[in-house]
């Protein structure tokens, strides 16, 4: 199914992903420094791409003939988290746009 990301702002998703990591758990893959480099990877995918469905925006993230198999589940991960974070932001757009009209 075709996704479109909401706008997002990336300084908001920083501390979003900065509290996550106090109050939650450790991100993987060596913590927010590393995670928010993938985290940006995808933000810009899905913008560029909205049409992608999954398979194909975590293919964007997930490549190379030198990857092993521990980052690319980490990278799975990291693109997981994304994935969710962006479907929660379009959920409350998409009511907040309901309850406006109302």
């Amino acid at each position: 199914m075709p996704y479109a990301a909401p706008q997002v702002d990336l300084q908001t998703e920083y501390q979003f992903w900065q509290a996550y990591e106090r109050l939650v758990r450790p991100l993987p893959g060596g913590g927010l420094r590393l995670a928010w480099l993938v985290f940006q990877n995808v933000y810009r995918a899905r913008t560029r791409f909205p049409d992608d469905t999954h398979e194909a925006a975590l293919s964007r993230v997930v490549f190379g003939t030198n990857m092993t198999a521990q980052r690319a589940t980490e990278l799975q991960e990291l693109y997981g988290l994304v994935s969710r974070r962006l479907a929660a932001l379009a959920g409350r757009r998409q009511r907040a746009m309901t309850a406006a009209r109302v």
